[in-house]
Protein backbone atom coordinates (compact mmCIF):
# COMPACT_ATOMS: atom_id res chain seq x y z
CA UNK A 1 0.00 0.00 0.00
CA UNK A 2 1.22 3.25 -0.77
CA UNK A 3 3.54 5.28 2.18
CA UNK A 4 3.65 1.46 3.89
CA UNK A 5 7.20 -0.11 3.99
CA UNK A 6 7.46 -3.56 6.21
CA UNK A 7 10.97 -4.50 6.82
CA UNK A 8 12.10 -7.58 8.65
CA UNK A 9 14.55 -6.98 11.32
CA UNK A 10 15.34 -10.69 11.14
CA UNK A 11 15.83 -13.39 8.64
CA UNK A 12 12.54 -14.71 7.91
CA UNK A 13 13.03 -18.53 9.23
CA UNK A 14 13.34 -16.71 12.60
CA UNK A 15 10.11 -14.94 12.08
CA UNK A 16 8.49 -18.29 11.86
CA UNK A 17 9.54 -19.16 15.57
CA UNK A 18 7.13 -16.01 16.46
CA UNK A 19 4.12 -18.63 16.69
CA UNK A 20 5.83 -21.40 18.32
CA UNK A 21 6.80 -18.63 20.59
CA UNK A 22 3.30 -17.47 21.21
CA UNK A 23 2.08 -20.94 22.37
CA UNK A 24 5.27 -21.10 24.94
CA UNK A 25 4.35 -17.72 26.15
CA UNK A 26 0.60 -18.14 26.88
CA UNK A 27 1.66 -21.36 28.98
CA UNK A 28 3.79 -19.34 31.62
CA UNK A 29 0.81 -17.96 33.38
CA UNK A 30 -2.97 -17.71 33.62
CA UNK A 31 -4.11 -15.69 31.10
CA UNK A 32 -0.79 -14.48 29.50
CA UNK A 33 -0.79 -13.02 25.87
CA UNK A 34 2.58 -12.90 23.91
CA UNK A 35 4.29 -9.41 24.55
CA UNK A 36 3.65 -6.79 21.85
CA UNK A 37 5.38 -3.49 22.33
CA UNK A 38 3.20 -1.25 20.36
CA UNK A 39 3.05 2.50 21.44
CA UNK A 40 1.47 4.52 18.86
CA UNK A 41 1.59 7.90 18.34
CA UNK A 42 0.05 9.36 14.63
CA UNK A 43 2.57 7.42 12.59
CA UNK A 44 5.45 4.69 14.15
CA UNK A 45 7.07 1.76 13.85
CA UNK A 46 5.49 -1.42 15.45
CA UNK A 47 8.03 -3.51 17.17
CA UNK A 48 7.06 -6.92 17.71
CA UNK A 49 9.12 -8.82 20.53
CA UNK A 50 8.75 -12.62 21.57
CA UNK A 51 10.72 -13.66 25.17
CA UNK A 52 11.05 -16.64 26.24
CA UNK A 53 9.79 -17.56 29.93
CA UNK A 54 12.60 -16.03 31.33
CA UNK A 55 12.16 -12.82 29.52
CA UNK A 56 14.85 -12.68 27.69
CA UNK A 57 13.86 -11.11 24.11
CA UNK A 58 14.38 -13.38 21.42
CA UNK A 59 13.44 -12.81 18.21
CA UNK A 60 12.08 -8.69 17.13
CA UNK A 61 10.25 -7.58 13.99
CA UNK A 62 9.08 -4.09 12.69
CA UNK A 63 7.35 -2.54 10.34
CA UNK A 64 5.72 1.25 9.96
CA UNK A 65 2.34 1.73 11.42
CA UNK A 66 0.22 4.11 10.52
CA UNK A 67 -3.24 3.91 12.92
CA UNK A 68 -6.75 4.77 11.23
CA UNK A 69 -8.85 7.41 12.57
CA UNK A 70 -9.75 7.67 15.67
CA UNK A 71 -13.06 5.87 16.76
CA UNK A 72 -15.11 6.02 20.12
CA UNK A 73 -13.78 3.44 22.51
CA UNK A 74 -14.53 2.53 26.29
CA UNK A 75 -18.06 4.18 25.72
CA UNK A 76 -19.67 3.99 29.55
CA UNK A 77 -22.15 2.21 29.68
CA UNK A 78 -24.73 2.95 32.36
CA UNK A 79 -25.29 0.54 34.89
CA UNK A 80 -29.01 -1.48 34.35
CA UNK A 81 -30.72 -2.69 37.45
CA UNK A 82 -31.59 -6.22 37.85
CA UNK A 83 -34.60 -7.15 36.85
CA UNK A 84 -36.39 -9.11 39.38
CA UNK A 85 -36.29 -12.60 39.53
CA UNK A 86 -39.12 -14.55 37.34
CA UNK A 87 -39.72 -17.40 34.95
CA UNK A 88 -38.84 -16.59 31.82
CA UNK A 89 -40.82 -18.11 28.64
CA UNK A 90 -39.47 -21.10 27.10
CA UNK A 91 -37.36 -19.61 24.52
CA UNK A 92 -38.96 -20.86 20.91
CA UNK A 93 -36.80 -23.12 18.64
CA UNK A 94 -34.26 -21.73 16.57
CA UNK A 95 -36.21 -22.93 13.52
CA UNK A 96 -38.86 -20.56 14.33
CA UNK A 97 -36.51 -17.70 15.57
CA UNK A 98 -35.21 -14.65 13.31
CA UNK A 99 -31.66 -14.55 12.43
CA UNK A 100 -31.69 -10.85 12.64
CA UNK A 101 -28.71 -9.36 14.17
CA UNK A 102 -27.05 -6.09 15.01
CA UNK A 103 -23.97 -4.01 13.88
CA UNK A 104 -23.44 -1.09 16.37
CA UNK A 105 -20.38 1.02 16.73
CA UNK A 106 -22.13 3.39 19.62
CA UNK A 107 -24.50 1.49 21.68
CA UNK A 108 -27.53 3.62 21.87
CA UNK A 109 -31.03 1.92 21.90
CA UNK A 110 -29.13 -1.36 21.20
CA UNK A 111 -29.48 -2.67 24.68
CA UNK A 112 -32.63 -1.97 24.74
CA UNK A 113 -33.81 -3.89 21.99
CA UNK A 114 -31.48 -6.75 23.32
CA UNK A 115 -33.78 -6.98 26.78
CA UNK A 116 -36.98 -6.67 24.96
CA UNK A 117 -35.99 -9.60 22.55
CA UNK A 118 -34.41 -11.74 25.53
CA UNK A 119 -38.05 -10.72 27.77
CA UNK A 120 -40.00 -11.99 25.11
CA UNK A 121 -37.75 -15.07 25.18
CA UNK A 122 -36.68 -14.34 21.46
CA UNK A 123 -33.11 -12.77 21.70
CA UNK A 124 -30.59 -11.67 19.22
CA UNK A 125 -28.64 -14.72 17.17
CA UNK A 126 -25.43 -12.75 17.07
CA UNK A 127 -24.77 -8.99 17.96
CA UNK A 128 -21.46 -7.27 16.44
CA UNK A 129 -19.80 -4.09 18.12
CA UNK A 130 -16.83 -2.23 16.28
CA UNK A 131 -14.12 -0.29 18.36
CA UNK A 132 -15.82 0.02 21.48
CA UNK A 133 -16.63 -3.81 22.39
CA UNK A 134 -17.19 -2.60 26.41
CA UNK A 135 -21.17 -2.77 25.76
CA UNK A 136 -20.93 -6.37 24.64
CA UNK A 137 -20.10 -7.13 28.42
CA UNK A 138 -23.99 -5.68 28.77
CA UNK A 139 -24.92 -7.80 25.95
CA UNK A 140 -23.96 -10.67 27.90
CA UNK A 141 -25.76 -10.35 30.86
CA UNK A 142 -28.56 -9.41 29.51
CA UNK A 143 -28.81 -12.07 26.94
CA UNK A 144 -26.33 -14.69 27.35
CA UNK A 145 -27.54 -17.01 24.58
CA UNK A 146 -26.54 -14.03 21.67
CA UNK A 147 -23.16 -14.85 19.97
CA UNK A 148 -20.53 -11.68 20.12
CA UNK A 149 -18.90 -10.44 17.59
CA UNK A 150 -16.14 -7.91 17.72
CA UNK A 151 -14.27 -5.86 14.96
CA UNK A 152 -11.35 -3.47 15.84
CA UNK A 153 -10.70 -0.95 13.14
CA UNK A 154 -6.66 -0.36 12.32
CA UNK A 155 -4.89 0.68 9.28
CA UNK A 156 -3.63 -3.13 8.48
CA UNK A 157 -7.47 -4.54 8.86
CA UNK A 158 -7.65 -4.44 5.01
CA UNK A 159 -4.51 -6.95 4.77
CA UNK A 160 -3.47 -4.61 2.07
CA UNK A 161 0.59 -6.11 2.29
CA UNK A 162 -0.82 -9.28 0.88
CA UNK A 163 -0.71 -7.83 -2.50
CA UNK A 164 3.16 -7.85 -2.04
CA UNK A 165 3.86 -11.32 -2.47
CA UNK A 166 6.91 -10.29 -0.74
CA UNK A 167 5.20 -9.79 2.36
CA UNK A 168 6.58 -11.91 4.92
CA UNK A 169 3.54 -14.10 6.14
CA UNK A 170 4.25 -14.87 9.80
CA UNK A 171 5.32 -10.52 10.68
CA UNK A 172 2.13 -9.88 8.92
CA UNK A 173 0.25 -12.64 10.78
CA UNK A 174 1.58 -10.91 14.32
CA UNK A 175 0.34 -7.31 13.16
CA UNK A 176 -2.91 -8.57 12.35
CA UNK A 177 -3.46 -9.90 15.17
CA UNK A 178 -1.84 -7.43 17.76
CA UNK A 179 -4.34 -5.02 17.78
CA UNK A 180 -6.68 -7.70 19.62
CA UNK A 181 -4.35 -9.01 21.62
CA UNK A 182 -3.21 -5.13 22.78
CA UNK A 183 -7.10 -5.15 23.53
CA UNK A 184 -7.55 -7.99 25.40
CA UNK A 185 -4.49 -7.57 27.33
CA UNK A 186 -5.92 -3.52 28.54
CA UNK A 187 -9.19 -5.29 29.33
CA UNK A 188 -8.83 -8.97 30.22
CA UNK A 189 -12.95 -9.10 30.64
CA UNK A 190 -13.31 -8.41 26.77
CA UNK A 191 -12.35 -12.40 26.82
CA UNK A 192 -15.34 -13.35 28.16
CA UNK A 193 -17.36 -10.78 26.56
CA UNK A 194 -16.67 -11.20 23.17
CA UNK A 195 -16.63 -15.03 21.32
CA UNK A 196 -15.50 -14.31 18.10
CA UNK A 197 -12.96 -11.50 16.98
CA UNK A 198 -12.82 -10.20 13.18
CA UNK A 199 -10.02 -10.21 11.70
CA UNK A 200 -9.85 -8.61 8.46
CA UNK A 201 -12.62 -6.12 7.27
CA UNK A 202 -13.23 -6.28 3.31
CA UNK A 203 -9.81 -7.60 2.25
CA UNK A 204 -8.62 -7.53 -1.26
CA UNK A 205 -11.68 -7.08 -2.91
CA UNK A 206 -12.27 -7.75 -6.64
CA UNK A 207 -10.05 -7.93 -9.64
CA UNK A 208 -7.06 -9.03 -7.90
CA UNK A 209 -5.51 -12.74 -8.89
CA UNK A 210 -6.17 -15.69 -7.55
CA UNK A 211 -2.37 -15.76 -5.90
CA UNK A 212 -3.74 -13.23 -3.88
CA UNK A 213 -6.42 -14.78 -2.20
CA UNK A 214 -4.28 -17.62 -1.55
CA UNK A 215 -1.89 -15.64 0.90
CA UNK A 216 -4.79 -14.26 2.24
CA UNK A 217 -6.23 -17.73 3.09
CA UNK A 218 -2.40 -18.60 4.01
CA UNK A 219 -1.62 -15.77 6.61
CA UNK A 220 -5.24 -16.71 8.53
CA UNK A 221 -4.46 -19.81 9.00
CA UNK A 222 -1.04 -18.04 10.85
CA UNK A 223 -3.87 -15.77 12.65
CA UNK A 224 -5.63 -18.79 13.80
CA UNK A 225 -2.22 -20.14 15.09
CA UNK A 226 -1.42 -17.29 17.25
CA UNK A 227 -5.75 -17.16 18.68
CA UNK A 228 -5.63 -20.04 19.43
CA UNK A 229 -2.69 -20.04 21.51
CA UNK A 230 -4.53 -17.22 23.43
CA UNK A 231 -8.26 -18.69 23.84
CA UNK A 232 -9.49 -16.97 21.27
CA UNK A 233 -11.81 -17.64 17.80
CA UNK A 234 -11.96 -15.61 15.07
CA UNK A 235 -14.22 -14.60 12.37
CA UNK A 236 -12.39 -14.76 9.51
CA UNK A 237 -12.23 -13.18 5.97
CA UNK A 238 -15.00 -10.23 6.16
CA UNK A 239 -14.84 -10.49 2.34
CA UNK A 240 -16.73 -7.58 0.45
CA UNK A 241 -20.26 -7.73 -1.01
CA UNK A 242 -19.96 -9.38 -4.16
CA UNK A 243 -16.72 -11.06 -4.07
CA UNK A 244 -14.91 -13.33 -4.09
CA UNK A 245 -15.40 -14.71 -7.98
CA UNK A 246 -15.25 -18.40 -8.37
CA UNK A 247 -11.73 -18.73 -9.24
CA UNK A 248 -10.95 -16.87 -6.04
CA UNK A 249 -13.01 -19.49 -4.37
CA UNK A 250 -11.51 -22.75 -5.61
CA UNK A 251 -7.60 -21.22 -4.92
CA UNK A 252 -9.18 -20.26 -1.39
CA UNK A 253 -10.63 -24.12 -0.41
CA UNK A 254 -7.51 -25.71 -1.80
CA UNK A 255 -5.03 -23.94 0.95
CA UNK A 256 -6.84 -26.14 3.45
CA UNK A 257 -8.11 -23.20 5.48
CA UNK A 258 -11.34 -23.69 5.97
CA UNK A 259 -10.66 -27.27 6.90
CA UNK A 260 -8.33 -25.13 9.32
CA UNK A 261 -11.01 -23.19 10.81
CA UNK A 262 -13.41 -26.17 11.29
CA UNK A 263 -11.21 -27.95 13.66
CA UNK A 264 -10.37 -24.23 15.69
CA UNK A 265 -14.25 -23.52 16.10
CA UNK A 266 -13.60 -20.19 13.96
CA UNK A 267 -16.42 -18.80 11.73
CA UNK A 268 -16.23 -17.43 8.55
CA UNK A 269 -17.97 -13.31 7.74
CA UNK A 270 -18.88 -11.68 4.85
CA UNK A 271 -20.66 -8.53 3.58
CA UNK A 272 -23.75 -9.15 1.16
CA UNK A 273 -26.93 -6.71 0.44
CA UNK A 274 -28.13 -4.37 -2.88
CA UNK A 275 -27.86 -0.74 -2.44
CA UNK A 276 -29.75 2.25 -3.56
CA UNK A 277 -32.94 1.68 -5.44
CA UNK A 278 -31.89 -2.24 -6.88
CA UNK A 279 -34.46 -4.63 -5.81
CA UNK A 280 -33.42 -7.40 -3.45
CA UNK A 281 -33.45 -9.97 -4.95
CA UNK A 282 -31.04 -8.72 -8.35
CA UNK A 283 -29.60 -11.51 -10.04
CA UNK A 284 -31.07 -14.01 -7.62
CA UNK A 285 -31.73 -17.43 -8.66
CA UNK A 286 -31.88 -17.15 -12.11
CA UNK A 287 -28.85 -17.42 -15.34
CA UNK A 288 -29.23 -17.09 -18.91
CA UNK A 289 -27.98 -20.12 -21.22
CA UNK A 290 -27.04 -20.42 -24.50
CA UNK A 291 -28.40 -22.49 -26.90
CA UNK A 292 -26.50 -25.77 -25.57
CA UNK A 293 -27.79 -24.79 -22.16
CA UNK A 294 -24.45 -23.54 -20.68
CA UNK A 295 -24.16 -20.51 -18.92
CA UNK A 296 -23.89 -17.11 -20.05
CA UNK A 297 -23.59 -13.58 -19.32
CA UNK A 298 -25.40 -12.57 -22.22
CA UNK A 299 -29.44 -12.73 -22.51
CA UNK A 300 -30.39 -15.51 -25.28
CA UNK A 301 -33.73 -15.23 -23.83
CA UNK A 302 -33.44 -18.64 -22.17
CA UNK A 303 -33.34 -18.62 -18.28
CA UNK A 304 -33.25 -21.46 -15.82
CA UNK A 305 -33.69 -21.83 -12.38
CA UNK A 306 -30.41 -21.10 -9.96
CA UNK A 307 -28.32 -18.44 -9.46
CA UNK A 308 -24.94 -18.13 -11.37
CA UNK A 309 -21.82 -15.95 -11.69
CA UNK A 310 -19.47 -16.29 -13.88
CA UNK A 311 -17.22 -19.58 -13.70
CA UNK A 312 -19.66 -21.34 -11.62
CA UNK A 313 -21.92 -24.05 -11.86
CA UNK A 314 -25.79 -23.58 -11.21
CA UNK A 315 -26.38 -23.11 -7.65
CA UNK A 316 -30.60 -23.28 -6.83
CA UNK A 317 -31.67 -20.22 -5.01
CA UNK A 318 -28.01 -18.48 -5.06
CA UNK A 319 -27.20 -14.96 -6.20
CA UNK A 320 -24.17 -12.72 -7.51
CA UNK A 321 -25.28 -10.47 -4.44
CA UNK A 322 -27.67 -11.47 -1.99
CA UNK A 323 -26.78 -15.67 -1.11
CA UNK A 324 -23.81 -15.33 -2.68
CA UNK A 325 -22.15 -16.92 0.09
CA UNK A 326 -24.63 -20.46 -1.19
CA UNK A 327 -21.76 -20.96 -3.81
CA UNK A 328 -18.68 -21.25 -1.36
CA UNK A 329 -20.98 -23.58 0.47
CA UNK A 330 -21.81 -26.08 -1.62
CA UNK A 331 -17.91 -26.46 -2.30
CA UNK A 332 -17.69 -26.52 1.38
CA UNK A 333 -20.31 -29.19 1.86
CA UNK A 334 -19.03 -30.98 -0.97
CA UNK A 335 -15.60 -31.39 0.88
CA UNK A 336 -16.43 -31.96 4.76
CA UNK A 337 -15.37 -28.22 5.39
CA UNK A 338 -18.51 -26.61 6.22
CA UNK A 339 -18.21 -23.58 9.19
CA UNK A 340 -20.49 -21.09 10.31
CA UNK A 341 -21.59 -18.03 8.45
CA UNK A 342 -22.50 -14.75 9.84
CA UNK A 343 -22.86 -11.89 7.54
CA UNK A 344 -21.27 -9.43 9.81
CA UNK A 345 -22.76 -6.64 7.00
CA UNK A 346 -25.77 -6.57 5.24
CA UNK A 347 -27.26 -3.99 3.15
CA UNK A 348 -31.02 -4.18 2.21
CA UNK A 349 -31.01 -1.21 -0.25
CA UNK A 350 -34.20 1.12 -0.60
CA UNK A 351 -31.95 3.96 1.43
CA UNK A 352 -32.50 5.12 5.16
CA UNK A 353 -34.93 7.54 4.73
CA UNK A 354 -38.25 6.84 7.37
CA UNK A 355 -40.57 7.39 4.84
CA UNK A 356 -39.23 3.83 3.44
CA UNK A 357 -39.69 2.02 6.58
CA UNK A 358 -42.06 -0.67 5.58
CA UNK A 359 -40.37 -1.53 2.03
CA UNK A 360 -37.00 -1.35 3.72
CA UNK A 361 -38.31 -3.79 6.00
CA UNK A 362 -40.17 -6.25 4.00
CA UNK A 363 -36.37 -6.51 2.17
CA UNK A 364 -34.76 -7.58 5.38
CA UNK A 365 -38.15 -10.24 5.89
CA UNK A 366 -37.65 -11.64 2.54
CA UNK A 367 -33.28 -11.61 3.09
CA UNK A 368 -33.89 -13.35 7.12
CA UNK A 369 -36.38 -16.15 5.19
CA UNK A 370 -33.76 -16.83 2.80
CA UNK A 371 -31.00 -17.25 5.35
CA UNK A 372 -33.30 -18.78 7.84
CA UNK A 373 -33.21 -21.65 5.25
CA UNK A 374 -29.47 -22.68 5.73
CA UNK A 375 -28.59 -23.91 9.48
CA UNK A 376 -25.30 -23.19 9.31
CA UNK A 377 -25.57 -19.40 9.36
CA UNK A 378 -25.59 -17.73 12.42
CA UNK A 379 -27.20 -14.70 11.42
CA UNK A 380 -27.02 -11.09 9.42
CA UNK A 381 -26.25 -7.88 10.80
CA UNK A 382 -27.96 -4.66 8.81
CA UNK A 383 -25.08 -2.30 8.34
CA UNK A 384 -24.99 0.17 11.15
CA UNK A 385 -26.80 1.14 14.32
CA UNK A 386 -25.16 3.93 16.61
CA UNK A 387 -22.79 5.31 13.59
CA UNK A 388 -20.12 7.36 13.90
CA UNK A 389 -20.77 11.09 12.00
CA UNK A 390 -19.40 9.57 9.05
CA UNK A 391 -21.65 6.91 8.66
CA UNK A 392 -24.95 9.11 10.23
CA UNK A 393 -26.34 8.37 6.49
CA UNK A 394 -26.83 4.02 7.23
CA UNK A 395 -28.53 4.60 10.34
CA UNK A 396 -30.82 1.59 10.57
CA UNK A 397 -32.31 1.50 14.22
CA UNK A 398 -35.16 3.56 13.35
CA UNK A 399 -36.13 0.52 11.52
CA UNK A 400 -35.69 -1.40 14.87
CA UNK A 401 -38.08 0.37 16.90
CA UNK A 402 -41.61 1.03 16.67
CA UNK A 403 -45.02 -1.08 16.94
CA UNK A 404 -44.03 -1.78 12.95
CA UNK A 405 -39.80 -2.46 13.33
CA UNK A 406 -37.71 -5.26 13.35
CA UNK A 407 -37.88 -5.78 16.92
CA UNK A 408 -41.34 -6.25 16.91
CA UNK A 409 -41.08 -8.78 13.76
CA UNK A 410 -39.12 -10.85 15.49
CA UNK A 411 -40.78 -11.55 18.44
CA UNK A 412 -43.65 -12.12 16.43
CA UNK A 413 -41.62 -14.19 14.23
CA UNK A 414 -40.78 -16.44 17.72
CA UNK A 415 -43.68 -16.71 19.32
CA UNK A 416 -46.57 -16.95 16.53
CA UNK A 417 -48.32 -20.40 16.69
CA UNK A 418 -47.39 -22.41 13.24
CA UNK A 419 -50.26 -23.16 11.21
CA UNK A 420 -51.67 -26.92 11.16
Amino acid sequence: MPGVRCVAARPIWELALLLTLSVSLASCSPGAIAPVDTTLPTQSTVTLTSVTPSGQPTLTASATWVPAADFPTQTPVPETPTAPASSPPAPPSLADRSKLGIHGIWPNHILDFTQALADAGAPFRIIKAVDDLSWLKEVRRISPETITVGRLTHYHESAALIHDPGTDLDWYAAVLMEPILERIQDDPSLGQAVDYWELTNEPLGGGVSADAYVRLAQVTMLCMEIAEANGLKLAIFGFNAGTPEWSDMLAILDTGVFGRAKAGDHILAVHEGVFGNDPIDKWWNVHFVDGEGNPTTEDTGVTAPGGWIPGAPVVAEAGALCLRYRFLYQLLGEQGAVIPLFVSEFYAGGGYDPASKADVIARMRWYDEQVSADDYVLGFAPFTLGPTPDWNGQDYEQFYAGEDGLVTYAIARATSVPSP
